[in-house]
């Protein structure tokens, strides 16, 4: 009687464990978390199978042409009866067609590879600047909100002072409308988390709000970016189109020689010696109208095409990795020097003890306030142009799937 409870709460055992396995929410770091979603990501479980449609590709250029089987039969004048012609024939592609084929499908199947790592750098670099932007925004809402509320306090102050003068008046409403642009401000900080989040439910299946823990932390020391050999997606698609378009070529020379069909002939006859005659048939396309001129032409044109884009995708990757170092470069020190240089909190402890006492006129705490915020803003905006241009840095040299946030020098954990 015990052995039905037990089975069941087996049952309901492994089915948590396999929603903890899947639950992105349960993830303890940030580095986990981008993990959890980029292996249930829609855009990349659609790229897998741009992958398994390239190996089916693959197989199918290695297939062999089945032989064809005639058969023509019809009354015989000399006899009654019907006379018959059997021809089975075996079709061959001269030229190695099929080896080309193959070998094209081969760099086809490499070229899905690619594209697979290419969506998901695109992804994972997303995604890490939609998760810093996400404390980013918890802390902006904190000051603001801390904002609101000196406002609020400085309004209750002046109205408990019973009839005011008209400064009194004046400072009342310039109060009210720092505090009403506040709101606005947390709106637009609202609505963009909500866009954040909208966009991680897309990626997670499923609602995901990530915890303060989940979340990158704030970078005090950046690794160095160090250069490396191109061989990051972008570069490996270019040398694989140039690869893809060599084998190309060589697919349409190879289309210069026909196939050719061959078998063996059996001819029956109704007469009354009942003669059977065996022989042997042969089909061949002759290559006198057309050699594939305009095929090898097209194709000679693919190959230059993709030997010069690469040239100048080498160029243009060089070019951007510098520009994109001496981004990172200038944001981080900008960062780390705000960071450093910033005494911000016990600033903010002292004005708001003097603002109590009455001793700071309200435009001044406005001022004070509304710094306050700008001050933020431009720190987040220094972090994330270090962040995303450390990250682009790195998928132009490196596949993404080895980087973690934390990282040492260098990017690799």
């Amino acid at each position: 009687m015990d052995l039905i409870p037990s089975i069941l709460f087996a049952l309901f055992s492994l089915s948590e464990i396999s929603y903890a396995n899947d639950n992105c929410g349960i993830k303890n770091t940030t580095d986990k978390v981008i993990e959890c979603i980029l292996n249930k990501h829609p855009e990349l479980q659609i790229s897998n199978k741009e992958i398994d449609v390239a190996k089916g590709n693959l197989k199918l250029s290695s297939q062999l042409l089945n032989p064809s089987l005639e058969w023509e039969f019809n009354e015989s004048q000399r006899a009654s009866g019907l006379s018959s012609e059997i021809n089975l024939k075996y079709k061959f592609e001269l030229g190695s067609k099929r080896a080309h084929r193959k070998k094209l499908a081969r760099v086809q199947k490499s070229l899905a590879d690619v594209a697979y790592i290419k969506s998901y750098n695109k992804i994972k670099i997303d995604l890490i600047i939609s998760l810093y932007r996400l404390r980013q925004i918890e802390h902006e809402t904190e000051v603001m909100n801390e904002n609101k509320s000196t406002f609020s306090l400085m309004i209750s102050q002046y109205k408990k002072i019973g009839r005011m003068n008209p400064e009194q008046e004046i400072s009342v409403n310039i109060f009210s409308m720092a505090s009403q642009e506040v709101n606005l401000k947390l709106q637009n900080l609202q609505n963009e988390r909500d866009q954040i989040l909208s966009k991680l439910e897309v990626m997670n299946g499923g609602v995901f709000i990530p915890q303060k823990k989940q979340l990158p932390p704030i970078d005090h020391t950046w690794p160095k970016l160090n250069e490396s050999k191109l061989e990051g997606a972008l570069t490996q698609e270019a040398d694989l189109k140039v690869l893809e378009s060599k084998k190309n070529y060589s697919l349409e020379k190879s289309k210069v020689w026909p196939n050719l069909a061959i078998g063996p002939r059996l001819v029956s006859s109704p007469n009354p010696e009942g003669n059977n005659f065996w022989g042997g048939s042969l089909s061949l396309d002759l290559p006198l109208l057309n050699l594939n001129r305009g095929g090898i032409q097209k194709a000679q044109a693919i190959r230059a095409k993709a030997e010069l884009s690469n040239n100048l995708l080498r160029k243009e990757i060089l070019s951007e990795s510098k520009k994109l170092k001496s981004i990172y470069q200038r944001s981080s020190v900008s960062f780390n020097r705000a960071l450093q240089n910033s005494k911000h909190h016990q600033n903010h402890n002292r004005t708001h003890s003097l603002i109590k006492r009455g001793l700071v006129s309200p435009p001044l705490v406005i001022e004070l306030h509304r710094q306050s915020i700008e001050f933020y803003e431009a720190l987040h905006q220094q972090e994330l142009a270090a962040v995303k241009a450390r990250w682009d840095y790195y998928s132009l040299f490196y596949n993404l799937d080895k980087k973690t946030i934390a990282a040492t020098e260098g990017g690799v954990k």
